[in-house]
């Protein structure tokens, strides 16, 4: 007896160094993944068009205005398409006196090493294999998809944390059947509604998972599903509730019935396939890549055979966290009609959840198999590290870009922007007027007008009192206005070109710049006088 309680209490140190050993790699791990995203991000955050209404609206946030942000029109309107979490996350960082696009950045760089802490605890309490938890680390900093989203100003990283410490909270409920455990994973459900709207799809499946995998009596987990139910959707129901009141509509969407066809559903697989191979070849080999992906899945599931699944949750939760994610995405391109793209951006989570468990799937089938070290496990082991490189390349080349030359409205062309700097050091008084105010607000948070539309964006008419929005804009480019018009034609289809303004209006063009130019009426008095 007393020989077995001392092997006990030798294994419980040697599990508790083990640990220890873990959360060390691991936060190094994060560590260095976070200095590198710093560096790869000196020029800024990337910011494509979504960023720019996150960014802008939490500027509106901060200047104690609402959430809100310029409409398609130019005017200033509450936001409905967009949940409010990211923003907010942004804004609170702006309260400690950070700009906007600097808060979007050092959120972007928190959430990276927290994703990278949450993937590898799962992986480690899937397998219990050190090894596999700093693979995990490892993948969840170098994988293409988290490159991607993290070095942009996208909801994403904070949305994937979110999920996957729901479904940690899920996993120990399903284990105890304790209800705080429950309230917790029903919060964390909630709040990743409001970071994106897809967060519907795991409060779905989490009511599902309550009600036919959970521990207790029919009528225990009933209750239990609806208490989850209520609670989780409590955030997201208040929200669209306010977009009711101020907007009149939830979410600000349109809805048909389109079932997608496969040529709709191909691109997932090639998205996916860049997550082992790099893009070139996918993009240049089309369906040897997604049956190279294909047959990787196969042999995983094959392999998955030997993993224990009743040992833990977490691989099964990965599955079912694909698989409500899929069923969203199928059910939200068949009934909405705003165009839905199976991206990098939008194929970040499935990756995550794959790629937990293909490590819990590989780490169970190398304790079955690998019972003495040969050559064929030597090919086996540099086999792994090739993949390891080749799913690296994506990522390292877009790290690259960003290091280099930033990626978006980061890049060097728009932070060079003769148009952006003069809209940042014009004196305050001045007006400004422009066919892109929301990049000028979003990159100098600085406002400005937008220019008069010929037709209207939403219903196609011609603008009835286009006319009249020309002759008030020729009076304020008369007095102390200025128009700052940008190149880019393709933008917004229903403003006028620089040559139809020029038709209506004695334009004077008083600064050139390569993306643009600066113009006021021909006689008006000079600039600050």
């Amino acid at each position: 007896m007393a020989v077995s309680a001392r092997t006990e209490e030798l294994q419980s140190q040697a599990g508790l160094l083990n640990c220890r050993n873990v959360r060390l790699a691991v936060s190094a791990v994060a560590l260095v993944g976070a200095a590198l995203l710093v560096l790869a991000t000196r020029w800024g955050i990337g910011l494509f068009s979504d960023s720019i209404v996150y960014v802008g609206a939490a500027r509106y946030l901060l200047a104690g205005e609402g959430f809100q942000f310029l409409s398609d029109i130019g005017e200033l309107s509450p936001i409905t398409q967009y949940p409010p979490g990211y923003p907010w996350l942004i804004a609170l960082c702006g309260v400690a006196g950070l700009d906007a696009l600097e808060a979007a950045r050092w959120v972007s760089v928190f959430f990276a090493a927290a994703n990278t802490l949450i993937i590898a605890h799962i992986v480690y309490c899937a397998t219990e294999s050190f090894g596999a938890a700093v693979v995990a680390a490892f993948l969840s900093l170098a994988g293409f998809p988290m490159v991607y989203i993290n070095t942009q100003a996208l909801s994403e990283p904070p949305f994937i944390f979110l999920i996957l410490l729901s479904f940690c909270f899920l996993a120990r409920y399903l284990q105890d059947a304790h209800r705080a455990s429950l309230y917790w994973f029903a919060l964390g459900t909630g709040m990743s509604c409001l970071v994106r709207y897809v967060g519907v799809a795991f409060g779905m499946t989490g009511a599902a998972l309550i009600l036919f995998c959970g521990r207790g009596s029919w009528r225990r987990r009933f209750e239990d599903a609806v208490v989850f139910s209520v609670l989780a959707a409590l955030p997201l129901l208040l929200w669209v509730t306010r977009n009711y009141l101020l907007a009149g509509n939830a979410v600000n969407r349109t809805f048909g019935f389109h079932l997608p066809g496969l040529a709709d559903l191909l691109p997932s697989l090639d998205t996916a396939a860049q997550w082992l191979l790099p893009a070139v070849v996918v993009e240049g080999a089309t369906w040897p890549s997604r049956l190279f992906l294909l047959t990787i899945l196969l042999i995983l599931g094959w392999l998955g055979r030997h993993l224990d699944w009743s040992k833990s949750w977490y691989p099964l939760l990965m599955i079912y966290c694909v698989i409500g994610y899929a069923a969203f995405l199928f059910i939200s391109f068949s009934f909405n009609d705003q165009p839905l793209y199976f991206d990098t951006r939008t194929m970040a989570l499935p990756y995550v959840a794959v790629m937990i468990v293909a490590l819990a799937i590989l780490t169970a089938w190398l304790r079955c198999a690998r019972a003495e070290k040969s050559w064929r496990w030597f090919t086996f082991d540099c086999v792994m590290i090739g993949l390891l490189a080749l799913q690296m390349i994506n990522g390292v080349l877009w790290m690259k870009l960003s290091y280099e030359t930033g990626i978006g409205f980061s890049t060097e062309s728009w932070r060079r922007s003769e148009l952006i700097e003069f809209a940042r050091e014009a004196p305050a008084p001045m007006p400004l007027i422009s066919n892109a105010p929301d990049f000028i607000f979003t990159l100098t948070g600085r406002r400005a007008n937008m220019i008069p539309h010929e037709v209207h964006p939403w219903t196609r008419h011609p603008n009835e009192h286009y006319a009249e929005n020309i002759a008030a804009l020729g009076a304020q480019l008369q007095k102390d206005a200025v128009l700052i018009y940008f190149n880019d034609k393709d933008r917004l289809w229903y403003l006028p070109s620089i040559e139809e303004l020029e038709a209506n209006l004695p334009l004077a063009k008083i600064k050139a710049a390569s993306d643009g130019a600066i113009y006021r009426l021909q006689g008006a008095a000079p600039l600050g006088k």
